[in-house]
């Protein structure tokens, strides 16, 4: 592999770079201008599309010229598009004509001989038709013009500057044009003026420079080389001139028109291929993959030389930064997108971006959303001249969440589908676009913070070996480094080992890996806002990877494993929510048990159960009051079979009203809301709480903590209106009746 050389637009500049035979055509071009009859100016015209070697195919007429004898043939190239004025398009055609005199001058290197003799007549000729031409005498201010033996040309400037200058009187501008005619004729010489590029000039200046090359630049033994894109010079044409018909117009003044060979789409392709093989690699699972990209994409993108060099030199730029962090794959084909269909790229770049958002759980894609984006996919695509149907299969290989097997015609499903799956971890496996963790880097260059790399995962398995303090301080930093989504590089990860292959999983240090999650998962949720029945996502990824640890290894293994989580692990928050899990899953509270989504066998469940609750109590109802996820750690404690516990506790600390204040607002939060059910949980007489509370609230109108439970209270039951006292009343009497049959059973 060597380091990328740029192409950039410049032309081939010798047979050596030729690869698509156009120094054939090129040597019969130069024949063809070189063998006209000379009694008369002669105008070829290369034509071709904007990037289909126009400019390497004149290099090579070019040097085949300038092969040729230099007494007899000179090569100017003439570049109207660097002139300002049509007074300077004329003083820099007859500069570029002096320049080519003197040459040919020069070259004959016989001071008495025929052409060196005639070469001055035709010089005199050229002082003075530039005589009458009059914006000829600019030329006295040029400098440096410099060939060799290029006194004839320097005398030629100065005097034609001088006569201009000096005469006011003489022959008419056409007698002065038939004597430089009849001199150039004599002059056994041809001199061949390229021009390229014609198609590029404004209309106006297009304009201008093909009347020049039709009346006054028309001379014999004058060859013109004009080369352009035949559609773009004819609009040019009819824009600047006014004519009806401009190709009618280009046949007058061009005599002879070749068109540049268009290579063959095979042959383009192959060079490709054999420029990035020059400073890419490709692993060999991914090569047919690459191959199918510059098969089909490239197919329709590297339809000319142009384009094969702008995606080389787009991979140049990329690659050595990207290299080992991208699937070359991916890579081609952005590449490709972003030259051949400017709109669409843009369209993928915004895609992504929303698909990394919603991949890492921080945002969510609704119904309207979903569909603007595809409205703008398909108005990209169209502009492109693409669309969904033959490009479909070709989205899904390479963009996450595409659905080309639509079950719903009625809604639009094609994106965003499967946000959250195990293509993920492949993906990231394989550093894919479709990967969240590495797609913003195809477009970066640099990774974003949140991304995960192979060695991110090496790191976490040499910390888990360390012990399981080192995996939690790991993590806790990569939760530090938050995306532009708002998730974190812990999230990636973690969301990524709950696909790991099963048999890898076995030679993991996994007690130590899972004790260190079980230190790190409170200090990882600690930016998730609120106490409330929503839980952070990274529990939720967190709990997943347990479920796959748990799929993968034998209950000896992992049983043990879970429970010194349990035992030793720091995140209470974290344990409380795995804890009342198992108390739903297992039917121990509720009535939903799920027999196939726990983590814990029923013998398993009384272990960890009795292990939390003795935590719960060891640290006190006030401690449990102090920790940011006290909310779900007080039902957790509650819920697992300590009500009664719980209850006492309780009760010894709510004479307090300030406290009875502050523990009841830990039982709901911004997005949840008070309930009976809720606070029996934690009072044998919640209607008797909700009174207590209700009085407070209307003898202190300004105690805002009473106010808020009551709110939630009504909230929960839908009491938009009327007296509060018609809720209170039913309530109590039928906690009343409660009270009485249960002490009627206790007798």
């Amino acid at each position: 592999m060597t380091d990328p050389t740029f192409h950039g637009d410049r032309p081939i500049q010798s047979e050596a770079e030729d690869r698509f035979g156009f120094a054939a055509l090129a040597d019969r071009i130069a024949d063809s201008l070189t063998s006209q009859a000379a009694n008369k100016g002669f105008v070829f015209g290369l034509e071709g599309k904007w990037g289909s070697g126009k400019s390497s195919m004149l290099a090579l007429v070019l040097k085949r010229l300038r092969a040729m004898d230099g007494a007899k043939v000179a090569a100017v190239e003439f570049r109207p598009w660097l002139i300002g004025d049509r007074d300077q398009l004329l003083s820099a055609l007859f500069e570029d004509l002096a320049k080519a005199i003197a040459g040919l001058e020069h070259a004959a290197g016989d001071a008495t001989g025929t052409t060196q003799i005639a070469a001055k007549n035709v010089a005199a000729q050229v002082k003075s038709f530039a005589r009458h031409l009059g914006p000829v005498g600019k030329l006295a201010g040029v400098a440096g013009l410099f060939v060799p033996g290029a006194s004839l040309a320097g005398d030629v400037l100065e005097k034609l500057a001088a006569a201009a200058a000096e005469q006011t009187e003489g022959p008419t501008l056409v007698e002065q044009k038939d004597k430089l005619s009849q001199a150039l004729l004599k002059l056994d010489c041809r001199i061949v003026v390229a021009i390229d590029d014609v198609d590029r000039l404004e209309p106006k200046e297009v304009a201008e420079l093909l009347r020049l090359v039709r009346s006054v630049a028309d001379f014999p033994n004058v060859s013109y080389l004009l080369c352009y894109d035949a559609r773009a010079l004819v609009r040019s044409i009819e824009t600047g001139t006014g004519v009806a018909s401009g190709a009618a117009y280009l046949e007058k003044i061009v005599q002879t028109e070749v068109a540049v060979p268009r290579p063959e789409s095979f042959a383009l392709r192959r060079w490709f291929s054999a420029e990035l093989q020059a400073f890419a690699t490709c692993p060999p699972e991914r090569v047919g993959y690459l191959q199918q990209v510059i098969d089909e994409t490239g197919g329709r993108v590297l339809e000319n030389p142009r384009a094969v060099v702008r995606v080389l030199d787009s991979l140049r730029v990329y690659w050595p930064s990207l290299q080992d962090r991208v699937d070359l794959a991916d890579l081609v084909w952005l590449r490709m997108i972003a030259v051949g269909s400017p709109n669409f790229y843009r369209w993928v770049e915004d895609y992504l971006t929303s698909f990394v958002a919603l991949a890492g759980g921080r945002a969510h894609v609704s119904d309207p959303e979903r569909e603007n984006m595809a409205k703008e996919m398909d108005a990209a695509l169209e502009l492109d001249g693409l669309s969904w149907d033959k490009q479909q299969f070709e989205l899904d290989r390479h963009l996450p969440g595409i659905q080309f097997q639509s079950f719903n015609k009625e809604k639009e499903e094609r994106l965003f589908s499967g946000a959250r799956g195990a293509a993920h971890f492949h993906a990231a496996r394989d550093k894919r676009l479709a990967s969240p963790s590495h797609a913003r880097i195809y477009f970066t260059l640099i990774d974003p913070p949140d991304s995960v790399t192979d060695m991110d995962l090496a790191d976490l398995l040499a910390a888990a070996r360390e012990g399981a303090n080192p995996v939690a301080h790991l993590l806790m930093t990569m939760g530090n480094r938050k995306g532009d989504a708002g998730g974190t590089k812990a999230e990636r990860l973690l969301d990524q080992l709950r696909y790991v292959e099963k048999d890898v999983i076995h030679r993991w240090p996994i007690e130590t890996l899972m004790l260190g999650l079980s230190h790190a998962a409170d200090t990882l949720a600690a930016d998730f806002r609120g106490d409330d029945w929503g839980y952070p996502r990274i529990y939720y990824l967190t709990r997943a990877m347990l479920r796959q640890f748990q799929a993968a290894l034998p209950p000896e293994r992992f049983d043990p494993a879970l429970k010194a989580m349990f035992e030793a692990g720091t995140s209470l928050g974290f344990l409380s929510y795995l804890l009342r899990d198992e108390t739903f899953g297992h039917g121990y509270y509720g009535d939903r048990p799920n027999p196939t989504d726990r983590l814990t066998s029923r013998e398993g469940f009384e272990v960890i159960r009795k292990i939390m609750i003795a935590r719960y109590g060891a640290g006190g109802i006030d401690t449990v009051m102090t920790d940011p996820r006290a909310t779900d750690m007080l039902y957790a404690w509650s819920q697992a079979g300590a009500r009664e516990a719980v209850v006492q506790h309780v009760a010894a600390r709510s004479g307090d009203d300030a406290w009875l204040l502050r523990f009841v607002q830990k039982l709901y939060g911004p997005n949840s809301t008070l309930s009976l059910d809720g606070l029996g949980a934690f009072f044998d007489k919640p209607v008797a709480i909700v009174r207590r509370i209700h009085d407070l609230a209307k003898a202190k109108p300004d105690n805002g903590d009473a106010a808020s439970i009551i709110w939630s209270l009504k909230a929960n039951i839908h009491f938009n209106d009327g007296d509060f006292e018609e809720v209170l009343q039913p309530w109590e009497a039928r906690e009343a009746r409660a009270g009485q049959a249960d002490d009627e059973a206790d007798a």
